[in-house]
């Protein structure tokens, strides 16, 4: 997230200059550097480079006044008159005639071209006095065609406009001081822009690396839904392997740290106002639009939170095609709601419990993999269970499919009470959302809102970190426990109360 830019709506941008002075200050020596190497490069360039250039000048007296014996009688007439001529004499002293006769004269070896390039002519001051201005890289060249120019541009300019003369003022002389290339002034003018182009790289990079967040992105996107909470990823970073996606060891119940548990909690209020204070037992599906996005730890790390305000929570994991739910909190393995559905287990034992020294809520496993999922998920059986259960709950967390990879979690859309949407944040596709977005709305799914997953949008408050992960939009199939132990330190509990007899938990977990 770009902390000094702000995303308002499709025409505003907000940005804020102490955030912007900030993020400029961080980078402070790239900026030096950058200013320091661009002034050095610009004066060597100018130094050793750039031939040199010497200017010579003639200063000329024009007077329009046929008595010229006199002085008292030339009026302010005949001065405004010689100012307006001027602009005559420069042409005159410039013409094709006068060049080359300059040319002769001096001795040099110029084309007409050549030599009219190197000559200027200015006023002085808006007086009757203008000078002519010869510029080589040669100071004893400048100084000799220069003078050539004092002595034949006075018949040349008499002999085209009549009525007036020109008198020399000041003949050129060698000039001792090269008059460009400024060398000082071009290595302000580098520093100028290494300090220019640091500033703007910082910033473009600051832009396309960090871009607008993903809240904003969303808010910008889909602007009748809200993002219920950002969560942090606060994990160490990993390398990503080859042609496949990396998973982080995900931060679960009571081991959440600060930044993350504030941010569950934040979605746990968020969700509480999104449903009357009547209703007796809420059903929220959990999906994303595809895998590794954080689904199942939220659905989680929800279910713990919620247990946490004393509230009967049973997390249920329907993601019969990619279960984890058994793995991330180390529960036993076995039979589960995908064997009940099948008629193949009886009502009983469905229920584990799982419980820290600071909450606990039930949990029920998805049980083997069948090769039907969304007939199961989408069966009378499965309204049922759901029926059962919001006898004893006040929350039922359902860990669904992704809706962007299969149907499954369509199928209990109408069953539900609202649908939470995960989106990790270097996982975003606009393409895709719309897509899934689409998709839920085409069963009337009622959406409570988004949650943000892995956000790097709270890193500065908390921890520094990097990279972004790699992803599949493959799906797979069949058994996904592992058997490795996760050393949470977990205490063994026994269930809560379920207010029907014909729902019994299987006992303690083995963590």
């Amino acid at each position: 997230m770009n902390e000094w830019i702000e995303y308002m709506d499709e025409n505003r941008y907000v940005i804020h200059l102490g955030e912007l002075c900030k993020l400029l200050l961080r980078n402070i020596w790239i900026i030096i550097l950058s200013t320091v190497l661009f002034c050095g490069a610009a004066f060597t360039y100018s130094a050793f480079c750039i031939t040199p250039l010497y200017q010579s000048f003639i200063k000329m007296y024009v007077n329009n006044s046929t008595n010229t014996s006199d002085a008292t009688s030339i009026t302010s007439s005949d001065i405004a008159a010689s100012q307006n001529l001027v602009e005559t004499y420069a042409v005159v002293l410039t013409s094709r005639p006068t060049l080359e006769a300059v040319i002769e004269q001096s001795g040099v070896d110029y084309t007409y071209e050549q030599l009219q390039s190197m000559i200027s002519t200015a006023s002085i001051d808006e007086t009757e006095v203008f000078q002519v201005i010869v510029t080589s890289a040669d100071p004893v060249e400048a100084a000799e065609i220069a003078n050539a120019i004092a002595e034949i541009a006075p018949d040349e300019i008499m002999e085209v406009v009549s009525g007036s003369s020109v008198k020399i003022v000041e003949y050129a002389t060698v000039a001792t001081r090269k008059s460009s290339p400024d060398n000082t002034k071009n290595a302000l003018i580098g520093a100028m822009v290494g300090f220019l182009i640091s500033c703007g790289g910082i910033l473009l990079f600051s832009l396309l690396r960090n871009g607008m967040s993903v809240e904003e992105k969303i808010r910008r996107d889909f602007k009748d839904t809200a993002v219920l909470s950002v969560i942090p990823f606060m994990g160490k970073k990993k390398k990503r392997k080859k042609g496949k996606a990396v998973e982080e060891d995900a931060e679960l119940c009571g081991q959440l740290s600060f930044a993350s548990a504030e941010s569950y909690k934040l979605l746990r209020e968020n969700i509480s106002f999104c449903f009357s204070e009547d209703a007796s037992c809420r059903i929220i599906g959990v999906t994303s639009s595809m895998k590794s996005e954080g689904k199942t730890t939220t659905a989680i790390n929800l279910a713990y939170t919620l247990a946490l305000s004393k509230k009967k929570v049973c997390l249920i994991d329907c993601d019969f095609r990619l279960s984890s739910v058994a793995k991330h909190l180390n529960l036993h393995r076995k039979s589960g709601l995908t064997n009940f559905l099948a008629g193949k287990q009886m009502k009983s034992n469905l229920l584990q419990s799982y419980k820290t020294s600071e909450a606990g809520f039930s949990v029920i496993l998805a049980g083997d993999a069948p090769p039907n999922p969304s007939e199961l998920l989408g069966s009378k059986r499965m309204r049922e269970v759901l029926d059962l259960l919001s006898e004893s709950f006040d929350y039922l967390i359902l860990d669904l499919p992704p809706v962007g990879i299969v149907s499954d979690a369509l199928t209990v859309a109408q069953v539900i009470d609202g649908m939470i949407f995960v989106v990790r944040e270097d996982f975003y596709d606009r393409r895709v959302m719309r897509e899934s977005m689409r998709t839920l709305k085409g069963v009337n799914t009622r959406l409570l809102g988004y949650v943000v997953t892995h956000s790097t949008s709270l890193k500065k408050e908390y921890r520094r970190y990097g990279s972004k992960y790699g992803y599949q939009y493959g799906y797979g199939y069949g058994d996904n426990y592992g058997s490795e132990e996760r050393k949470d330190g977990l205490q063994e509990t026994g269930e809560p109360e379920v207010r029907n007899s014909s729902l019994k938990h299987s006992g303690k977990t083995e963590a």
